[in-house]
């Protein structure tokens, strides 16, 4: 026990180590931003220009309505995409006026498309002084592009859902046509005495000369290699030391759990949970919106809501309430949980829970206004701090993101005052069990920290850097170790598994999920600006994920197993189904489908389609979100008068929740996404993300059939709703006073 325990030490430290190495490394080669932008001498446009369009798109949440170097939401056109067939198409168009015919030095030799895309290639940015030189063909579609995007964002483009005055400021609009510009140079420009670009090539696109690297191709097979050979030892360890064979307690402890008297913060934690799904029905009802939007782009049944709620605006509130109301739950739960692992209440502890109650909604409600004020332009200056952030789910603005964040620690400091007798002192809990699941707890909040290290006007490369620290490392790095550790402390609770196996288990999957799941973060740098290396360590890594995920699918075939075992009348069954339910999800939703699109060789072409969407989905609310809903409903069991539980109700939202959303990954979202790669691979992405794709027949069958689905789950959700609403007024009433033992002599002690 001891060796896997300093095992998930260590592969945490080194692969923190790798990661923060590789960033350090890369800050040397990152695309520069030019000073100024010339064409014989005259200044096109300067960095205050570049930064004030970079200002416009994060301002007004574009990175939520489109995407710039595969970054960013799906429905609109990638922008750095669109740009360099733009600039294809123009510098072409200069070429084909008779008076520019002697321009092009190279196309009589080369052909004029070949010499079209040597011109692009060539990199004429002077590092002495910082400028980089256009040629006049250049210049001319620099222009050009200017005025497509001045137009776009002023007049709207039904065909994309842009609104009239996406952007009111004529500075703005001036600028977001530069900034666009440099995104599609970094894009389609090889990197100084190098064959490929900033961009590692990205996004495909013959005509400017974007193909393939042959190392994505190489390491995408070695990547391959190493995920049989890994997991076949994989297999042979757990199967050699026998992970999975620890005996079980004895399910009548969790018979016994539902007759425990609650405490104070125990009953306040309640509203958590009624506020969660609050938070989740209306998520579900902007992911329906979006759903709408992707067929009938600016329109809507009531048509005030096409005017006046952009695709921006749904798309923002669809990510932070999903953050919201997974995070909600997962405080409520611990929260609720403290007293029965230390067996007592804390003086005041009900008090603190009702600050962080309101302090949560505080914040939530905050940023979500904030966030539609921002993308209104209604801000001003103060975008950035009380606005909208620009970067995608981590949209809400500073000030609020820092007070989400020291609410976070105030939740800290309130979960460690009920756990401090079980880490520290004479009654401390020998196994580490409890240790696990504190440290998971901390370094959910630690990692949301990583958010604040950029900020208004940071080189795009870096910002993103920090931010996958949020995105993956926290959601499928840190989540999936909290997740991995609050199952291991239920499964000891009820009953289930024996404390050596369970924590055998979860330093076992905690060593897989450093190893590969923090490493494996470069995946997402493959094509935003930074080095190839990344190819390397994200190919290799990333393909290592689905490792642990196989083993949480195990476990969970062992918990379905045991579960129908204990009964049918087994009090937590379906808390411990929605458990299971998370465990496929994990396998299915990241594993299989975060395997399929993180190969270099696939990830080149699909990045930036419906399949990155329908991995997110299946893993962020598949995963995530039936976790949370096990969470909820563990607690919930625990808090309700026995006789107002209904198994009968929980299984039939069971069955929506994760219906609805299989039928919205594989039927829905999965066809599309492989149609729109195959679009990607023929016509490049530019023509994969445009409006004729999404006016093709599938695009628009596949997405009127979304209605079903998208019902489905949101009948799950108001159903899980009307359950605890109506069952909310027959909680228990406090019995358990601060200091009394919450177990009073029952042997059903969780730890």
């Amino acid at each position: 026990m001891k060796g896997l325990k300093w095992g998930a030490i260590l592969s945490f430290i080194i692969s923190m180590a790798v990661l923060l190495l590789g960033g350090y490394f890369s800050m040397d080669k990152l695309a520069p931003y030019p000073e100024k932008v010339v064409v014989n001498g005259k200044v096109l446009f300067d960095k205050a220009e570049l930064l004030l369009g970079q200002d416009a798109y994060q301002k007004h949440g574009l990175m939520d309505h489109g995407s710039v170097w595969g970054h960013g939401t799906l429905r609109g056109m990638d922008f750095s995409a669109t740009t360099i067939h733009l600039m294809v198409t123009y510098i072409a168009e200069f070429y084909n006026k008779p008076e520019n015919a002697s321009y092009n030095y190279k196309s009589s030799e080369l052909g004029i498309e070949n010499s079209i895309i040597a011109e692009i290639k060539e990199n004429r940015y002077n590092a002495k002084d910082k400028s980089l030189e256009l040629t006049a063909s250049q210049a001319y579609a620099l222009e050009k592009i200017k005025n497509y995007w001045k137009n776009t964002f002023k007049n709207g483009d039904k065909d994309y859902g842009f609104l009239p005055d996406t952007i009111k400021e004529e500075a703005e609009l001036n600028a977001i046509g530069s900034f666009f510009f440099w995104t599609a140079w970094v894009a389609s420009t090889n990197r100084p005495g190098e064959v490929f670009t900033y961009t590692n090539n990205w996004p495909p696109d013959k005509q400017a000369g974007n193909t393939l690297m042959s190392e994505a191709f190489i390491w995408s097979v070695i990547s391959i290699v190493g995920l049989l050979a890994v997991l076949g030892l994989i297999i042979y360890i757990v199967h050699r030391y026998r992970f999975f064979y620890g005996e079980p307690k004895g399910v009548s402890i969790g018979r016994e759990l539902i007759n425990l008297p609650i405490t104070s913060s125990q009953l306040k934690a309640a509203k958590f949970f009624v506020v969660v799904i609050g938070l989740f029905i209306l998520q579900t009802l902007m992911g329906g919106l979006l759903a709408h939007y992707t067929t009938h782009p600016g329109t809507f049944y009531i048509p005030i809501i096409g005017k006046f709620i952009p695709y921006s605006w749904a798309k923002t509130w669809h990510l932070q309430l999903a953050i919201f109301w997974i995070a909600t739950s997962w405080v409520g739960t611990a929260i609720y949980v403290a007293p029965l692992i230390s067996g007592k209440e804390p003086k005041g502890q009900g008090l603190l829970v009702n600050l962080l109650f309101g302090a949560i909604i505080f914040v939530a409600l905050g940023s979500l206004a904030g966030g539609v004020l921002g993308i209104k332009g209604l801000l001003g200056n103060s975008w950035f701090w009380f606005g909208h952030q620009g970067w995608e789910y981590l949209e809400l603005g500073r000030v609020w993101q820092i007070l989400l964040f020291a609410g976070l620690i105030f939740w800290l400091v309130i979960v460690y005052r009920a756990l401090k007798g079980k880490l520290f002192g004479p009654n401390k809990d020998a196994s580490g069990l409890v240790m696990f699941y504190t440290l998971s707890a901390i370094l959910v909040v630690a990692f949301f920290g990583f958010g604040l290290f950029y900020g208004r006007g940071s080189h795009l490369t870096v910002a993103d850097y920090w931010r996958w620290f949020v995105v993956h490392i926290w959601v499928e790095g840190i989540f999936e170790f909290f997740g991995v550790a609050i199952i291991a402390l239920f499964m000891v609770a009820l009953g289930l598994v024996d404390k050596l196996s369970a924590m055998k288990v979860a330093y076992l999957t905690a060593i897989l999920v450093f190893a590969s799941g923090l490493i494996g973060t470069a995946h997402h740098y493959f094509w935003y600006g930074g080095p190839s290396y990344w190819l390397i360590l994200g190919s290799v890594f990333a393909s290592l994920e689905p490792i642990p995920l196989i083993l949480l699918v195990v476990r969970g075939w062992m918990e379905y197993k045991t579960i129908n075992d204990a009964g049918k009348d087994y009090p937590y069954r379906w808390p411990l189904m929605f458990l299971t339910a998370s465990a496929f999800w994990n396998f299915l939703g990241a594993g299989v489908f975060g395997f399929m699109i993180n190969l270099p060789v696939v990830n080149y072409y699909e990045h930036a389609t419906y399949l990155t969407a329908n991995h997110g989905h299946a893993a962020l609310f598949g995963v995530y979100g039936m976790l949370s809903i096990a969470l909820l409903l563990f607690s919930w069991r625990g808090l309700v008068k026995t006789e107002f539980w209904n198994d009968k109700f929980i299984k039939v939202i069971f069955y929506l929740l994760n219906g609805g959303l299989l039928i919205m990954t594989l039927g829905m979202l999965l066809p599309i996404g492989i149609a729109q790669t195959v679009s990607s691979y023929k016509n490049g992405l530019w023509a994969a993300r445009s409006a004729d794709f999404y006016n093709t027949p599938l695009v628009q069958w596949l997405g009127f059939l979304r209605i079903i689905p998208d019902t489905i789950v949101i009948i799950g959700a108001l159903l899980l709703l009307f359950f605890l609403v109506t069952t909310y007024f027959k909680l228990k009433p406090t019995t358990c006073k601060v200091g009394d033992n919450v177990f009073q002599g029952k042997d059903c002690e969780m730890i």
